[in-house]
């Protein structure tokens, strides 16, 4: 196993999250989908903490989880419901079940794309369910086209990645406000995963045709390889395109430069000049993979998961970005996804009078659009750092870096240039940091 880096990271001291959550899709069939719950800091981990606390299985091959007002949601596939957690007790605090009766389900992915409202794409009911997140409940669904999996946002689209259970080419574009299909669009073979670049576009990873016909021979004149395609979510047009041969499949960006791509290991992209680099950054077998940020946009940790079978554990293994191994720890079957609970407020000692009346406010309003105010309060002057960072810890925006006198001030925010979604907004001063959200409507 290597690990080559072609474009040094600048790198701070690395700071873990608080918790990680890995989700075990478990063995299809056997309802033994789990949740582990990783703590950086001791070292330490729980196995199944959804059933030890709600005294019932999670259900059957979990795929996804993101972070929803504060709750993270959990897709169970083959059980056609999401399932709402508590982050510090685990409990469910809510159940969403997906109508497979009525328009096949096989929920896949989730995405919030306003306060109220979230989509989850139905693999086999070819179609997107709309969840009304105030009541916890599907109140409609999108039809899209066959294989819907991956989905992702910018501005004012959502756009679904239908992989036709291997043999789709497109993405359909959603208009979020009317929930209706605008378009679909023709990309690689087999597109299974969407992720929205530091710009705003959307990269589309079609990861190509295995090479297998209806009775599941391998026939090589089947066989495509894998190919990135961008869109704009302005034009809804294709903007560029570029091979990436094999078979790929999960993108992560690390900033507006790079891009790791999951390819037999970890390569690493060139993001302004659109190329794979040859060299892996990462050339080990692997299931899944994940970047956590830590309190700073420059010190992120990779995660690794390895699912050696689907009926014993799997593990997670984290590095650095020198290629060190930081740790690892034993997983449930098929660990998969995975989500990063960062801790609200970090820095180093600080006299207590110091730290309580260092004052980070919620701003206003909140949920915005686009305008919003953020105020707060440092004990003494001095020179502090003011950003807004997106879901995924890249930063969007600096409001105020540099000194600042004492006392209480207030910041404007205008994020008209923006896709609507949760944020993060963080105070850095004299070592110590204070972190709230807030909601962008559009």
């Amino acid at each position: 196993m290597t690990l080559i880096l072609l474009t040094p990271f600048c790198l701070a001291a690395s700071n873990p999250p608080e918790k990680v959550f890995v989700i075990n899709e478990g063995a299809f069939g056997q309802a033994n989908a789990s949740v582990t719950v990783f703590y950086p800091e001791s070292g330490e981990h729980i196995s199944d903490v959804f059933s030890t606390v709600n005294n019932r299985m999670l259900g059957d091959v979990a795929n996804d989880a993101q972070w929803i007002n504060g709750r993270l949601f959990v897709v169970v596939s083959n059980s056609h419901k999401i399932e709402a957690l508590d982050p510090v007790t685990y409990e469910s605090v809510e159940t969403i079940l997906i109508d497979s009766e009525e328009h096949g389900g096989s929920p896949r992915s989730i995405l919030q794309v306003a306060a109220d409202k979230a989509y989850v794409t139905n693999l086999f009911g070819d179609n997107i369910s709309i969840i009304d997140l105030d009541t916890g409940s599907e109140i409609g669904t999108i039809d899209v086209g066959p294989g819907p999996e991956g989905i992702a946002r910018s501005g004012n689209y959502a756009f679904v990645a239908l992989s036709g259970m291997g043999q789709g080419n497109e993405v359909a574009v959603i208009d979020i406000a009317a929930d209706e299909l605008v378009t679909r669009l023709s990309v690689g073979d087999n597109p299974i995963h969407l992720a929205e670049a530091p710009d705003g576009k959307i990269w589309s990873v079609a990861t190509g045709n295995y090479g297998y016909d209806e009775n599941f021979q391998y026939d090589p004149g089947l066989e495509t390889f894998g190919e990135i395609v961008i869109i704009d979510p302005v034009t809804l047009e294709i903007s560029d395109r570029f091979d990436t041969g094999g078979h790929p499949g999960k993108l992560v960006f690390i900033d507006e430069k790079q891009a790791l791509l999951q390819l037999g290991g970890l390569k690493q992209i060139d993001v302004e000049n659109l190329f794979l680099i040859d060299e892996y950054v990462l050339e080990r077998s692997m299931y899944s993979f994940d970047i956590a940020r830590g309190t700073h946009e420059d010190d992120p940790l990779l995660y690794v998961t390895v699912a050696p079978d689907f009926s014993s554990s799997g593990w997670v293994v984290s590095y650095d970005m020198s290629g060190e191994v930081i740790d690892s720890f034993q997983a449930g079957i098929g660990p998969g996804a995975m989500a990063f609970l960062y801790q609200q407020a970090t820095g180093v000692e600080q006299e207590p009078a110091i730290a309580e009346e260092l004052r980070l406010h919620q701003n206003y309003p909140n949920p915005f659009n686009p305008e919003t105010m953020i105020s707060f309060q440092i004990p003494a002057s001095g020179n502090i750092r003011l950003e807004v960072y997106d879901a995924l810890g890249r930063r969007v925006k600096s409001l105020v870096d540099g000194w600042v006198p004492e006392g209480e001030h207030t910041i404007a925010f205008n994020a008209s240039g923006l896709a609507g979604g949760a944020y993060l907004y963080r105070l850095t001063y004299n070592g110590l940091s204070r972190t709230r959200y807030m909601l962008l409507i559009k």
